[in-house]
């Protein structure tokens, strides 16, 4: 058997990575997992989260897939492709990652902020304002506490050197008119320092949420032809 822990991003729910997770289900007999990350139930419980626990907690998670599986894929969206890279990094059984608009620098929040427009035409092209994607970009900026910040900036901290260490086929998304995160930054980094196997997919016309962007199923395509290879 083979399964798929896909891990959302800071702010997220399960919901950023549901249409890869049902066009996964749909075309392989695999087990798909989307759990979510400690305090991200509801924004005033992020108070309380820090990254260990979001570590611990997706960690218990893999170690028993690995036991029961016989392959493990890891599928990380922004900071999720963070803890998913730090979780390869240390369970060497996992046999593929994928980093899907993975946030490589702790988020500029004032620039966030500023570039709300871009992600409001992001989220209105996909009929998604009523939905939890929404709710992340916008409702909840005043909503999560500092420390919830900082405990995110230590995540990236504790992330990035696992990185250099990752000798597994990794396959690495990013759109191009992301406005969360600087996409050239962010794919020249993890060019450059992941040493294993990489493919590389770019999606031009493309913003952060790529999993709900309306060009999705070229980007599940290819990522499912990744994880199916020998």
């Amino acid at each position: 058997m083979v399964a798929c822990l896909c891990i959302h991003g800071y702010m997220g729910t399960p919901d950023e990575l549901k249409p890869l997770a049902d066009y996964l289900k749909k075309h392989t007999d695999w087990d798909v997992l989307t759990p979510t990350l400690p305090g991200h139930d509801k924004p005033y419980h992020l108070r309380n989260a820090t990254y260990q626990d979001w570590i611990v907690f997706m960690e218990s998670i893999l170690t028993q897939l690995l036991k029961e599986d016989e392959e493990v894929y890891l599928i990380g969206f922004s900071m999720g492709g963070l803890l998913a890279g730090w979780l390869a990094r240390h369970h060497p059984e996992v046999k593929k990652l994928a980093l899907l608009s993975t946030s490589v620098h702790y988020l500029d929040w004032p620039n966030l902020v500023d570039n709300k427009g871009q992600l409001f035409v992001e989220v209105k092209d996909r009929k998604l304002k009523n939905s939890s994607v929404f709710s992340r970009y916008f409702k909840r900026f005043t909503d999560v506490p500092s420390q919830s910040k900082a405990q995110f900036a230590k995540m990236v901290m504790q992330a990035k050197p696992a990185l250099a260490h990752l000798e597994i086929p990794t396959f690495i998304a990013q759109g191009g008119m992301d406005a969360v995160i600087s996409a050239k930054q962010s794919v020249d980094y993890l060019m450059e320092t992941i040493p294993g196997p990489k493919r590389l997919f770019v999606m031009e016309e493309a913003g952060h949420l790529l999993c709900q962007d309306k060009d999705r199923e070229v980007l599940f395509e290819n990522l499912l032809d990744f994880l199916k290879e020998n």
